[in-house]
């Protein structure tokens, strides 16, 4: 089935609804909305690029088989967000991932935009934060990944987690901690 209107203009909201009613055009057009940020979500969190794409399919197969029970009880974007989550923590639960094969270069913390060219200060910098934030639990690097990289509060926080703010809060003060303590070593030690 699909649309004649145009989604550029169509709310998230008004996409789901046409989502629960088998519109194809309203699912691509979700998905190109949503799926450059939910994988980078997915794969911060996971830190495998394989994995993180088979889970963004996952992600989205659940968007299209559960539109019709979404209850518009949070944003059409913290449910996505909350599927992903949840996705990626049952992924992490089975795969049991070692930290020491982790490939950092694999990951884009902070931005889909490359470092400036000719820096090697920001690039280094660049490193010992990805490096930083890898080693983080995945319920503090989803924190922190939310918080500053998709801009959510941490009621939404919560919401995507399903824990209660308090522990969002707890969560992000403890890797904030992590990460100052750990880069300011390494400045300190580097410089």
């Amino acid at each position: 089935m699909s649309s004649n209107t145009s989604t550029n203009s169509v709310t998230d909201l008004e996409l789901i609804q046409k989502i629960a009613m088998g519109d194809e055009v309203a699912f691509s057009e979700l998905y190109k909305r949503y799926n450059l940020p939910v994988y980078n979500f997915i794969l911060r969190l996971i830190l495998r690029k394989d994995a993180a794409e088979d889970v963004l399919q996952e992600v989205f197969i659940a968007v299209w088989q559960g539109s019709n029970r979404f209850q518009s009880k949070s944003a059409v974007k913290t449910w996505l967000f909350r599927i992903a989550y949840h996705k990626s923590i049952s992924w992490l639960r089975k795969d049991k991932i070692r930290r020491q094969s982790l490939n950092i270069d694999e990951l884009s913390i902070f931005s889909d935009k490359p470092s400036p060219e000719g820096s090697l200060i920001e690039h280094w910098q660049e490193a010992q934060i990805k490096s930083a934030v890898a080693h983080l639990s995945h319920n503090h690097r989803s924190v922190i990944e939310l918080t500053f990289v998709h801009g959510f509060s941490y009621k939404e926080i919560a919401n995507i987690m399903k824990c209660p703010v308090g522990t969002v809060k707890s969560r992000m003060n403890y890797a904030l901690r992590y990460l100052k303590t750990n880069l300011s070593i390494i400045s300190s030690d580097e410089f």
